[in-house]
C-alpha cells in the first residue's frame, strides 16, 4: 500500500484523555487535521504522513523543556505560532505544546503497523502477480511470463569472425551452404544461419560495440542515436526482447501493434526513443513512425533484420530500404544493417539469383564463416528419421460432397469448400472430406456465409436482381439444412475413412503417447483447414495422454474457419511450454 502526500503533513488524532490541551494544539497550527478513517481502522492515535523530518521533530520535541522548534512548511513562511505577524506586540505569544511520551509511543506503534501492513500488501501483491492465472493476465504480462532471460556468456569462434566483419563493414554472413555466391557488393551484413547456430548472439555484440560508439559520440555534444531490432511477427518482439535485456546492459523496450501504438502521438515516440537505445518491433511499427516522421533516418545507427529473407516484394522491410534508407543519399546518415536468417532463400527459383536479389534489396553483401566445421560441431542438431506412407488416392468426391455439388455447386460462396473437401479426400481421407462441410455450414457460419454474400452483392458494379440475392441466400439455407441432416459416421482406422498419411501419423503418436510421457510433438500444416481438421481428429481418436492444441494464427475469412485472437495463440504456446499441451498442430508460416 502507497501513501502519497504532496505536501508535509501532520495528522494527529484527538486525546480523550485531555480534550483542552487537543483543542488548543488544533488551534494554533493550522496545518493540524484530523484523520477520521484511523479511527474506523483500529490503528494508534498518531501519525506522521510524507515527512521526512518528523521523526526527528519528534525527539527534539520530547527532549527539551522549551517550545518545539517550528515545522519547515514548503512554499509558507518559515515559523508559524498562534500569533500573526501583524497583530499587537503586547499579545502574548503562546508556546507550542510538547509531544507526550503518550503520543510517541502511539507514533511508533502506528509506524510499526504501516509498515507491516504495506509489506504484507506489497508481497500479496507480488504472489497474485506470479500465481496469477493466465486468463486473467494482459498480453504484455504473458508474454513476459514466457520470456527467456538466459545470459549468453561464451560466444563461439564463427561468431566472433562474422562479428568482426561486422564492426569493419556490414557484410552479409551465410553459413552451412555452398552455393550461395560470396560476390562482395555494398556495405551492410546479412547473416545465415542454421537454426540453433546463435545468430542473436552475434547481434548483441555488435549492439554493444554501437552503443559503445554511440556514448562516445553523445558525450562529444552529437545528435543522439537509437537501434532498431526488427522483427516479422509479434511473438518474435518478445522472445528477442528477452534476450537482449537479459545480455545487453542498457535500456531495451519493445513495441508491436498489439499495444496501440498507431494511436500514439510524437511526443510518446519522443519519450521512448530519448529514454531507450534499443526499440525491439515488427518491422510495421518503425515503417508507420519513419513515414510519420516520428522518427528519421539519421537518427538510427543500426538497423537489424530477423528473419531477413522476408526483404522482398512488398514487405515491410523492403518497404523500409526502399523508401528511406536508399532515398538517404548521404552514406554517413545511413544506419548499419545487419540482418539474420536461417535460411537466405525461401524462393523456389536459382538459389544463386536468389541471393544476389536479396544483396540488392538490402543493399548487403553475403560473407561466411572461414571453417564451416566449427558450426557444425557447435550446432545440436536432432535425429533425423523419414517415415514412407503409402501412395496416396487420387482425389474424388464423397457421397456427400458429389450430392451438395449437384444442388449447389452454383453458389460461389461454396466454389473453395468443393475444392478443398475434394483435395481432402486424397491428403487426409473421407472423413475429413466430409467433415469440413459440417464445420462451415454450422448455424453460426452459415449466417458468415450468407453476410458475406450479401456484402458481395451490394459491392458490385453491375445491378442485379435482388431476386437473385434472394435465391442464392435461399440455397445457402438449403444447403444449411441438406448437412445438417445427414449421418456422419465416427473416424475410423481404415484406408477410405482416413489416407494413408493420416494413419500413419496416428501410428507414431498412439506409439508415443500410449503412457505417460514428457515428449512433445508439433504437427505442422500448410492450410488452416487442414490444421483444424487434424486437431479434432486427433482428439477423438489419440490416446488419453495426448493433448492437442491449435497454433493457427489470427487470420480469419474463410467458412468454417475459427476465429482465434493473438492473445488465445499466447496462451495456447504457453501451454504447450508447461506440457499442459502435448501435440501442437501448426501453420508452417508461424514462429513457435
Amino acid at each position: 500500500m502507497a501513501v502519497t502526500i504532496s505536501e508535509p503533513l501532520l495528522v494527529d488524532i484527538e486525546d480523550t484523555a485531555n480534550p483542552e490541551a487537543s483543542k488548543r494544539e488544533q488551534n494554533q497550527d493550522p496545518f493540524i487535521t484530523i484523520l477520521n478513517g484511523l479511527k474506523s481502522s483500529g490503528s494508534s492515535n498518531y501519525a506522521s504522513l510524507g515527512m521526512d523530518h518528523s521523526q526527528e521533530q519528534l525527539q527534539r520535541g520530547s527532549n527539551e523543556s522549551k517550545p518545539s522548534k517550528p515545522i519547515q512548511v514548503e512554499n509558507e513562511a518559515d515559523e508559524y505560532s498562534t500569533d500573526s505577524e501583524s497583530e499587537p506586540d503586547d499579545d502574548k505569544a503562546q508556546p507550542l505544546p510538547q509531544i507526550s511520551d503518550r503520543k510517541r509511543t502511539q507514533y511508533k506503534k502506528f509506524s510499526s503497523w504501516l509498515s507491516q501492513h504495506a509489506e504484507t500488501v506489497t508481497t500479496e501483491e507480488v504472489k497474485a502477480a506470479v500465481h496469477a492465472n493466465d486468463e486473467a493476465l494482459s498480453i504484455r504480462s504473458l508474454m513476459s511470463k514466457q520470456e527467456s532471460t538466459v545470459l549468453i556468456n561464451d560466444a563461439r569462434e564463427y561468431q566472433i569472425e562474422l562479428f568482426e566483419k561486422a564492426k569493419k563493414q556490414n557484410t552479409i554472413a551465410v553459413l552451412d551452404t555452398g552455393e550461395i555466391s560470396k560476390t562482395h557488393l555494398t556495405s551492410s551484413i546479412l547473416t545465415h544461419f542454421s537454426v540453433g547456430s546463435g545468430k542473436t548472439l552475434i547481434a548483441v555484440l555488435l549492439l554493444k560495440h554501437i552503443i559503445d560508439i554511440e556514448l562516445e559520440d553523445r558525450g562529444m555534444g552529437k545528435k543522439p542515436r537509437i537501434s532498431f531490432f526488427l522483427v516479422d511477427c509479434v511473438t518474435l518482439v518478445f522472445q528477442q526482447f528477452a534476450v537482449l535485456e537479459s545480455n545487453l546492459g542498457h535500456k531495451v523496450e519493445r513495441f508491436c501493434g498489439e499495444m496501440g501504438c498507431d494511436l500514439w502521438s510524437k511526443k510518446t515516440w519522443d519519450k521512448h526513443f530519448t529514454e531507450n537505445m534499443v526499440i525491439v518491433c515488427t518491422a510495421e511499427i518503425l515503417h508507420q513512425c519513419l513515414m510519420h516522421s516520428f522518427i528519421l533516418l539519421d537518427q538510427i545507427n543500426l538497423l537489424i533484420f530477423d528473419e531477413a529473407h522476408h526483404a522482398k516484394k512488398n514487405h515491410a522491410y523492403a518497404r523500409i530500404i526502399k523508401d528511406f534508407y536508399i532515398s538517404e543519399l548521404d552514406p554517413l546518415k545511413r544506419p548499419k544493417v545487419f540482418g539474420m536468417t536461417a535460411s537466405p532463400v525461401d524462393a523456389r527459383e536459382d538459389v544463386v539469383k536468389a541471393a544476389r536479389e536479396l544483396e540488392t534489396m538490402l543493399d548487403c553483401q553475403i560473407a561466411t564463416a572461414s571453417d564451416l566445421s566449427l558450426l557444425r560441431m557447435s550446432i545440436s542438431r536432432p535425429n533425423e528419421s523419414v517415415a514412407a506412407y503409402e501412395k496416396l488416392r487420387y482425389p474424388y468426391m464423397t457421397r456427400l460432397g458429389a450430392a451438395l455439388k449437384e444442388k449447389f455447386g452454383e453458389i460461389e460462396a461454396l466454389s473453395r469448400l468443393f475444392r478443398f473437401s475434394r483435395e481432402a479426400t486424397s491428403q487426409l481421407g473421407e472423413w475429413c472430406a466430409d467433415r469440413v462441410w459440417s464445420l462451415a455450414l454450422a448455424e453460426e457460419e452459415a449466417i458468415k456465409v450468407e453476410r458475406r454474400v450479401e456484402r458481395l452483392f451490394n459491392a458490385e458494379r453491375d445491378v442485379r436482381p435482388i431476386e437473385i440475392l434472394d435465391a442464392e441466400l435461399a440455397c445457402l439455407r438449403e444447403a444449411k439444412e441438406f448437412v445438417a441432416d445427414w449421418e456422419f459416421s465416427p473416424p475410423s482406422f481404415t484406408d477410405n475413412n482416413l489416407s494413408s498419411k493420416v494413419l500413419l501419423l496416428q501410428k507414431y503418436l498412439r506409439l508415443i503417447f500410449e503412457k505417460p510421457t514428457d515428449a512433445r510433438c508439433i504437427v505442422f500444416v500448410k492450410r488452416r483447414y487442414t490444421a483444424r481438421l487434424l486437431g479434432e481428429l486427433l482428439t477423438q481418436t489419440g490416446t488419453e495422454h495426448l493433448r492437442v492444441g491449435l497454433l493457427i494464427g489470427t487470420r480469419y475469412g474463410d467458412p468454417g474457419d475459427v476465429k482465434v485472437s493473438f492473445r488465445q495463440q499466447v496462451l495456447t504456446l504457453g501451454k504447450f511450454r508447461k506440457g499442459e499441451i502435448n501435440c501442437l498442430v501448426n501453420l508452417e508460416l508461424l514462429k513457435i
